[in-house]
């Protein structure tokens, strides 16, 4: 757990390689009690509260940035800590959600009976005394959502998978996501709270890692929908992806250059650089392809 600012935590830090997404939590200092944003992947609730002397059945809200298993698996153990727990979650993402869920889980379709889903592109929520701005964010998933709140004169702003890109094998879609990242741009947060490379800030880092996930998306459009044998296109990503110390994309990307050459001179030297950083090995690229996706 670590402290960000006041009634703000992380309290699952997500780090490079693993499966899971970061938790957050914020005090509401009221009978509105704790609100997490997105509930992560095989996370011992009970355990990891107590360490911090927080009771569980005060988390009585969860606001879920997307579907995606990473990020909703820790809804069954809140239910069951807390059956009165709501959940806010886009209906964009509600089956995807479920689906992922009902593989886990035989009463997978209880979890989210206590569950708000935004049907609107901005929805306004008040949590105890934080007024929570919740923005559409379609393109990672039909359904991603971000969340938007002040915390000490802060401008705190909670996203899921933005540098994960819109790709359709994961149901999502690069074009429509580059617009939800443009208009990330024009939130101007002072702090980011991502949903895998933690908390960024100040509001300069956090304009130039929104930029960077653009970047990212173009490149992951490029490799995995127009030509996955454009060597020049991996190591765009690999370099940027090491830049924003990304370090298991950047790996993966550079490790698919080199199968396509392994004699690429600048895809050497990229390598050196990443392998510097002992990064999980990550071979996405091969995964995807392997999953049907085609070339040209």
């Amino acid at each position: 757990m670590k402290q960000i600012i006041k009634d703000l935590i992380l309290l699952k830090e997500c780090k490079i390689g693993e499966s899971t997404s970061s938790i957050y939590g914020v005090n509401t200092n009221s009978e509105d009690g704790w609100i997490l944003i997105d509930a992560g992947l095989n996370f011992d609730f009970n355990t990891e509260l107590k360490k911090i002397n927080l009771n569980p059945k005060n988390i009585t809200y969860c606001l879920l940035t997307h579907g995606h298993l990473d990020h909703v698996d820790g809804c069954r153990e809140l239910i069951e800590i807390n059956p009165k727990i709501h959940f806010y979650l886009h209906k964009g993402d509600l089956v995807l959600a479920e689906s992922y869920l009902k593989e886990n889980c035989e009463n997978s379709k209880k979890i989210f009976n206590n569950t708000d889903t935004f049907i609107q592109e901005i929805t306004d929520l008040q949590l105890g005394k934080y007024f929570f701005k919740c923005i559409h964010t379609p393109g990672h998933t039909p359904g991603g959502m971000v969340y938007l709140t002040r915390i000490e004169n802060h401008k705190v702003l909670f996203a899921g998978d933005i540098c994960g890109g819109g790709m359709k094998i994961n149901g999502g879609d690069h074009a429509i996501f580059k617009k939800s990242l443009r208009n990330l741009l024009n939130l101007n947060a002072d702090i980011l709270c991502d949903g895998h490379m933690n908390v960024i800030q100040p509001a300069k880092e956090v304009f130039m890692y929104i930029e960077g996930c653009l970047k990212i998306n173009e490149c992951l459009h490029v490799g995995f929908e127009v030509d996955s044998n454009n060597i020049e296109n991996w190591l765009e990503l690999a370099s940027i992806s090491f830049q924003m110390k990304i370090y298991d994309t950047a790996w993966g990307a550079c490790h698919y250059a080199l199968k396509l050459n392994p004699e690429h001179s600048k895809a050497k030297k990229v390598w050196k650089q990443i392998q510097a950083q002992n990064p999980p090995k990550y071979e996405f690229v091969e995964r995807y392809l392997k999953n049907g996706l085609k070339n040209g």
